[in-house]
């Protein structure tokens, strides 16, 4: 006997009815799973955008430098290279390693030239002591070509107070990160002294203060002119210890990085290997995101195979009838299928609206975040493909809750219910 699918849904919307506190109560498992899902997935993923944002507009995609040299060998072993000989060589004393890029301005000539380089900053970079009175901090002192500089990272977009440009007019003017200058507690126009690993020291003027959404990078980097840099390390014009390159297309660092290495004979490094473990921080991140969230959902599957469960015990004598009036196995597993897909499909729709809003509302309240990266709002990535997962999982994870009891509904033998009334 033919039957139309009409009649299956209305029996299956009857079922849910009947039972509404606990149809509510799995639609909502559905809802607020996928809600989670999409805020959850939205936040991590706007975070790490945010952060390659600011990692690729504030840093170098690609960085060339001399790499010091970590297992060296002893004078005595390059002398006696015997294997039959052992030698043993207690606290050797390093050789002194210049960081220093030979031919470093030739090398930026060259690089201007690459049609994939959009442009190239020379860099002296070395460690400082920080003093305003009885303030005194470690970090970084990095001289640069500020015009060159703000070319590849747009220095002054971010430049909070003052003139990143009067590098060049003040002899003795320093940049301080944002993060620096409030733990020195230094201002405008302030005097502070800039200590070298060498023991020479400079009086230098604030003229500025930097702020490149990167906490740990603003705490410590101070600008200063490559020739002021050269005083504090007391080297020659000519002294470079990194070279900066911003790229076209950075997602081309990686094989460029290797091509550069291999022309000019020395380490470059780009961004991504750079920040290797951050990177691997941010996979975990997601893979525990997605793991919470599959829970979430599963445990709801539990709740619709439950209700599905109840409603075939207590709709036994109508299974009878149904199946005594010429409905088929697969008719009455037709039925509850329908009855955990609607529950999956309008819990899911919820859900996706429930995770939209929760993203706006959230991304519209002043947070001023500081970890990794400083943020004054939440950022959250909204993409099709997020909310296109989410809805499917649901679907999958409720159609498989179903089936169970559909199946266990479909293989009920009429008589077997009318003896047992």
């Amino acid at each position: 006997m033919q039957k139309k699918r009409s009649p299956n849904i209305k029996i299956a919307l009857n079922h849910l009815l009947s039972k509404k506190r606990q149809t509510i109560v799995a639609m909502l498992g559905v809802t607020f799973g996928i809600a989670i899902f999409i805020f959850q997935a939205g936040l991590m993923s706007g975070f790490q955008d945010y952060f390659i944002e600011q990692t690729v507009s504030t840093t170098a995609n690609i960085r060339l430098y001399n790499e010091s040299d970590k297992n060296r060998p002893s004078i005595i072993s390059k002398i006696n290279d015997s294997t039959k000989v052992w030698t043993l060589v207690n606290n050797q004393k390093p050789k002194e390693q210049e960081l220093k890029i030979k031919n470093g301005y030739q090398i930026i000539d060259i690089l201007e030239k690459h049609p994939e380089v959009s442009g190239v900053s020379p860099f002296l970079g070395s460690q400082a002591i920080y003093k305003l009175g009885i303030a005194q901090l470690a970090g970084r002192v990095s001289g640069v070509d500020i015009v060159k500089e703000n070319m590849l990272f747009d220095l002054a977009k971010n430049t909070t107070k003052g003139n990143i440009f009067s590098l060049q007019t003040i002899p003795n003017g320093i940049i301080l990160g944002s993060e620096l200058a409030n733990l020195l507690g230094a201002k405008m126009n302030d005097n502070i002294t800039v200590i070298s690993p060498l023991g020479v020291s400079l009086e230098m003027k604030v003229v500025g203060i930097h702020n490149s959404g990167l906490v740990e990078v603003d705490k410590s980097r101070a600008f200063v002119s490559i020739r002021n840099a050269q005083k504090l390390l007391r080297v020659d014009g000519a002294y470079l210890t990194d070279i900066n390159v911003k790229l076209k297309d950075f997602n081309r660092a990686e094989i460029l990085a290797k091509e550069f290495e291999r022309k000019f004979k020395i380490k470059a490094t780009d961004w991504k290997t750079a920040n290797a473990n951050i990177f691997s921080v941010f996979k975990i991140q997601n893979m525990v995101t997605y793991l919470i969230i599959a829970s979430i959902l599963i445990v709801s599957g539990f709740g619709i195979f439950n209700i599905l469960m109840m409603i075939i015990y207590e709709k036994m004598p109508d299974i009878a009838i149904l199946k005594a009036i010429g409905y088929k196995d697969r008719d009455i597993m037709q039925i509850f299928l329908v009855e955990s897909l609607i529950i999956g499909i309008i819990g899911g729709i919820l859900g996706l609206l429930l995770g939209f809003v929760l993203q706006q509302i959230v991304g519209n309240i002043k947070m001023n975040v500081k970890g990794f990266v400083s943020m004054e709002y939440l950022r959250f990535r909204s993409t099709p493909a997020f909310y296109m997962f989410a809805y499917f999982f649901a679907l999958i994870v409720t159609a498989i809750a179903g089936y169970i009891p559909a199946r266990k509904a479909s293989k009920i033998d009429p008589i077997d219910i009318i003896r047992s009334k």
